[in-house]
């Protein structure tokens, strides 16, 4: 599977399960997640993008070995703060950061591509090999933009879990609650699915793939409470057939059990 396939399409998913939580948490009360860490990581982003402006014809993008650009992107991916459960009232600003984070991932898909946006990207019948080159050549900055987007939507994920345990059958019932729960399903499962085609993409070493299992780990028994059934069997078969791909035993071993968690065997 192309990871490119799932950076021009799950980018605009996710973008649209923001909109979703950030309208069904509006309202809240002041959330626990700590409200500077927004902020700080918009301000980070806007120095970086400053930084990587061109990138997209030049393919120089600033990396995080420079000690000037590790501090920002340090910051921008940021997770410290998301611990423990995460309430109904967190989602906007968690989501504000999501997008925020992508801004930065998606430098590095488009690098050297002459797409300056994902959307000019999509009618590149190259696409698909340009942003899997980008993905190994990037690699180490790619792989803490996925961590990054598996535990801030792992996130999302509990925060609405907690919402459907607590909320009244006229609250559930409401047809813009029942919409906004779709979409942000079909993200979360087209978020996981793209880690999860990332690991697949040749020239990624096995150490690279290993990185990310903790994350996937993580909101895997989520997943499992949260995703539609043909949606958990959907991650299970992707899980399985990436297991089968696999020659390390550690991934081969964690992917199939991370399959089998999702569909709650």
């Amino acid at each position: 599977m192309a990871c490119a396939t799932w950076t021009r399409h799950t980018f605009a998913a996710t973008l649209a399960c923001v909109a979703v939580v950030i309208l069904l948490a509006t309202g809240m009360a002041a959330a626990r997640v700590d409200p500077t860490k927004l902020s700080a990581a918009q301000s980070a982003a806007a120095r970086f993008l400053q930084l990587a402006k061109g990138s997209e014809t030049t393919g120089r993008v600033p990396r995080e070995s420079d000690p000037a650009v590790r501090p920002l992107i340090d910051m921008v991916f940021d997770t410290s703060d998301v611990t423990g459960p995460v309430s109904f009232q967190e989602l906007t600003p968690l989501s504000q950061r999501m997008v925020t984070g992508a801004q930065i991932g998606t430098v590095y898909m488009l690098a050297g591509t002459g797409a300056a946006d994902l959307a000019a990207l999509a009618g590149d019948p190259q696409a698909d090999a340009k942003v899997n080159r980008n993905v190994v050549r990037f690699a180490p900055e790619m792989g803490r933009f996925l961590d990054f987007e598996l535990v801030v939507q792992s996130a999302i994920v509990e925060a609405v879990l907690i919402q459907l345990a607590s909320a009244t059958p006229a609250e559930l019932a409401r047809p813009n609650f029942q919409s906004g729960l779709a979409s942000i399903r079909q993200g979360s499962l087209r978020t996981v699915a793209s880690v999860i085609e990332t690991l697949m993409v040749d020239g990624l070493s096995d150490e690279w793939r290993r990185n990310r299992l903790p994350a996937l780990g993580g909101i895997a028994p989520r997943l499992a409470r949260f995703l539609e059934p043909a949606q958990r069997a959907d991650l299970e078969r992707l899980a399985t057939a990436c297991a089968d791909a696999m020659s390390d035993p550690t991934l081969k071993r964690t992917l199939q059990a991370f399959a089998r968690t999702v569909a709650g065997s």
